[in-house]
């Protein structure tokens, strides 16, 4: 896969960001970070709010970097939300004004450190505008432009704000 494109999908396996938080609390060390851990996320999810003019899930969005990708979730899946609603798990029928127990998991393999989520800022930044559109009840759209299109295949069609709110590197 090239660097250029992203796949980025809504994973139907709701537990996927518990290990993080399930191991900090037994003060066990993991892989998964919050978000408060990475500046590039959290100006992600900063950059989000302001693309869709929302914050979504009440204002609690947990953000899972280093998430570890679950079994039968395609290895090419840079990031998934997954979110409980009346009507079932990740149910994108149900109001996103019901939304509960939201999270955003950024996945291992493709941002393993803060250097890496830096250097695909404005990939990473997509994505996570991208989730955060799930996250307020929007589908995957087929149209290639668009920031809810399944794949981004063509990095000239992201987002203006993530080009705009790049976070500067640290001297």
């Amino acid at each position: 896969m090239s660097a250029s494109r992203l796949l980025v999908a809504t994973a139907v396996l709701a537990g996927l960001a518990v290990p993080a938080t399930a191991e900090a609390a037994k003060g066990h060390s993991s892989p998964a970070r919050q978000q408060a851990s990475f500046a590039p996320a959290k100006a992600a999810t900063t950059a989000a709010r302001r693309y869709w003019g929302a914050t979504p899930c009440g204002g609690r969005v947990k953000i899972v970097t280093r998430a570890r990708l679950g079994a039968g979730v395609d290895p090419s899946t840079s990031a998934w939300a997954t979110f409980a609603t009346p009507m079932g798990a990740n149910n994108l029928a149900s109001p996103a004004i019901g939304y509960r127990n939201c999270s955003i998991s950024l996945a291992r393999w493709r941002w393993p450190t803060t250097a890496s989520m830096s250097e695909d800022w404005e990939l990473l930044c997509a994505t996570v505008i991208h989730e955060t559109g799930h996250l307020l009840g929007r589908p995957h759209d087929a149209g290639s432009h668009s920031i809810m299109a399944p794949v981004f295949d063509d990095a000239s069609h992201l987002p203006r704000i993530c080009r705009k709110m790049r976070p500067r590197a640290k001297r």
